[in-house]
């Protein structure tokens, strides 16, 4: 009886550099993804928040006799803490910057949402009442910011 016979049990070392190295293409393949899908996730909450803010800011210049929301900021009456929406996060300034997790928010003539989070750091979101705006640095990644986060269908 051959003694080797008896003792084939387990894999061998080819077979488990090959399993290794399956894992390594598949992760290398579905990282990136899953890390592109979690930050478009944040810019669709950053993107909603910042239509719920202008939407609750021109309510706020209506109830004041304000023109629009623009008017009520530069007469000091718009300010996070009057918004009829909750936000968690802090407030900054003189209530007019709100910081999360992963957005600043400014009321101003424009709602804007700054990235201060993670690769695309500095990237900002502008909405006007009308229209989604992206800008990034011009340099980094950050700089990547607006194809990342699928601003060019943000209008349509």
């Amino acid at each position: 009886m051959n003694i080797l016979s008896k003792h084939k049990e387990g894999f061998t070392l080819i077979e488990l550099l090959v399993v290794v190295l399956i894992l390594g293409v598949l992760s290398s393949i579905a990282l990136p993804q899953y890390r592109r899908s979690v930050e478009r996730a944040r810019v669709a909450e950053a993107l909603t928040l910042v239509r719920s803010i202008y939407d609750s800011c021109e309510r706020l210049a209506w109830e004041n006799q304000k023109a629009n929301c623009a008017e009520a900021v530069n007469a000091g009456i718009a300010k996070f803490p009057k918004l009829d929406i909750t936000v968690k996060g802090t407030f900054s300034g003189p209530g007019t910057i709100l910081l999360t997790d992963n957005f600043a928010y400014e009321l101003g003539h424009n709602i804007t949402a700054t990235s201060v989070k993670g690769s695309y750091q500095g990237a900002m979101i502008i909405f006007d009442g009308r229209y989604f705006l992206c800008t990034a640095p011009t340099t980094g990644e950050a700089s990547r910011a607006c194809t990342v986060w699928g601003a060019a269908a943000w209008n349509e």
